[in-house]
């Protein structure tokens, strides 16, 4: 089969390619009009969609078990729901390399608030942003205690 076609489309290209030469054999130049072939090619790509890229765990640094509630801190104004669906403030304590604002800071203790309401001691720390939180032991002004080694806040019921 292959043979019967290749010299049929080597006539085809040979009749299109060359020209027929004809008349009286004068010395008026013959004009002829080129022939163009045009190739179209199609290219098809496929995309191959590669498996997401998972973020390596990290073991959450346990924050501390009490801090010194003299140390500087910014005491936040914006009270929010936390543990026991009561109204709680957010307190970002000054640290020499700590970035957080009041805002941040009450964003993550909510987060916190909404996965464990309620105040129980002993659980293993809860990884919230960049963040490990945990409740501290009662006795203590501060109720939920969150640090990354570099920002530490905490949350305390509103005082009277």
């Amino acid at each position: 089969m292959r043979f019967v076609i290749a010299p049929l489309l080597l006539a085809a290209l040979t009749a299109g390619c060359s020209s027929v030469v004809a008349g009286s054999g004068s010395a008026l130049p013959t004009s002829t009009t080129p022939t163009t072939t045009t190739a179209t090619t199609t290219t098809t790509t496929t995309t191959t969609k590669s498996p997401p890229t998972t973020k390596p765990t990290r073991t959450p640094t346990p924050p501390p078990t009490a801090i010194d509630e003299s140390a500087p801190a910014q005491y936040c104004t914006h009270q929010f729901t936390g543990a026991l669906g009561k109204p709680m403030l957010a307190v970002v304590v000054e640290t020499p390399a700590g970035r957080l604002t009041c805002d941040r800071a009450e964003a993550v203790l909510v987060d916190y608030y909404t996965q464990r309401s309620d105040p129980t001691t002993g659980l293993p720390p809860l990884v919230v942003g960049d963040l490990s939180c945990n409740q501290i032991p009662e006795g203590s002004l501060a109720q939920v205690v969150c640090s990354d080694g570099d920002d530490l806040v905490y949350s305390m019921w509103p005082q009277r």
